[in-house]
């Protein structure tokens, strides 16, 4: 068996706590699995770079400073961290990877990725918040159904270069994101990127997220609540005092997160008070 063809990858796939192998679609499984359950779903570090920029452009992203973040239990990461860093890797180890661009609350809103393995390729959605443990087939509908919530992935019936997510609520599917299946460019992925953290315009910027996702539970702290989501159903509580604020961090499985820094930057921001706890 071949070495890891780097430092990056070496650190990376011990972070992730999975073998090095030749590109499979097995091994495609293995990583994307071990992906989303080890680094949690945050906005930390976008609230972060946008009050350090002021309302100048935010500094791009750097594979190796996240992974050190990672290694370090200090960080998660958006989609554009997910997939900045987990592309790599997958590209590093052989497999052919294109960047490709979503639609949530404006084009290229979201990140995601398609990988080439098996002789199919497939969509990698590791950078959502949500418990896709799985590489995501392109010739046929998906719904995917874990910890008492439900997803589906389908082809747009009116766009064949399109691949929809939906959301299952109130007992029927909602639209919530539009994939295009075609390579997106570095300067549509920039300007989607800076829009991403622009004040008040898009949730990075207007809200605390942090996201764990196990495999029967999901732990979102999203709106000052804290929600669990299990099979039986879900459970919500405040976070309020500063007791509440200092295990979030825990939870997530990051005790070096800054989340009162990120608390004051996101008050800074949006003109907000400090969250109380916080």
């Amino acid at each position: 068996m071949a070495a890891p063809s780097s430092n990056f990858v070496n650190r990376y796939l011990a972070l992730l706590a999975v073998e090095h192998a030749a590109p499979s679609f097995e091994g495609l499984r293995r990583l994307v699995r071990a992906q989303v359950l080890t680094v949690p779903f945050e906005n930390s570090g976008s609230l972060l770079r946008r009050q350090a920029a002021g309302t100048g452009p935010v500094p791009p992203l750097d594979a190796e400073a996240l992974l050190t973040a990672w290694e370090e239990r200090r960080a998660g990461g958006v989609c554009f961290e997910h997939t900045e860093a987990f592309g790599r890797l997958l590209a590093e180890l052989g497999y052919p990877v294109t960047p490709i661009g979503g639609e949530i609350s404006f084009p290229g809103s979201h990140q995601a990725l398609l990988v080439e393995a098996g002789g199919a390729r497939w969509l990698l959605d590791v950078g959502e918040g949500s418990p896709f443990f799985e590489p995501i087939p392109l010739d046929r509908t998906l719904e995917v159904r874990r910890a008492g919530l439900g997803f589906r992935f389908r082809a747009d019936p009116a766009d064949a270069g399109v691949w929809l997510l939906e959301r299952e609520l109130e007992g029927g599917w909602k639209p919530f994101c539009r994939f295009w299946l075609r390579p997106q460019s570095l300067a549509d992925r920039e300007v989607a990127y800076q829009r991403h953290h622009r004040a008040r315009e898009t949730w990075v910027t207007n809200a605390m997220v942090l996201i764990r996702c196990h495999e029967d539970e999901v732990v979102s702290f999203r709106d000052f609540k804290l929600t669990r989501f299990a099979p039986g159903g879900k459970v919500a509580d405040p976070v309020d005092g500063c007791a509440a604020w200092a295990r979030l961090p825990g939870l997530a499985g990051l005790p070096g997160l800054p989340l009162r820094a990120a608390a004051r930057a996101w008050a800074a921001i949006n003109g907000r008070d400090v969250p109380t706890g916080a």
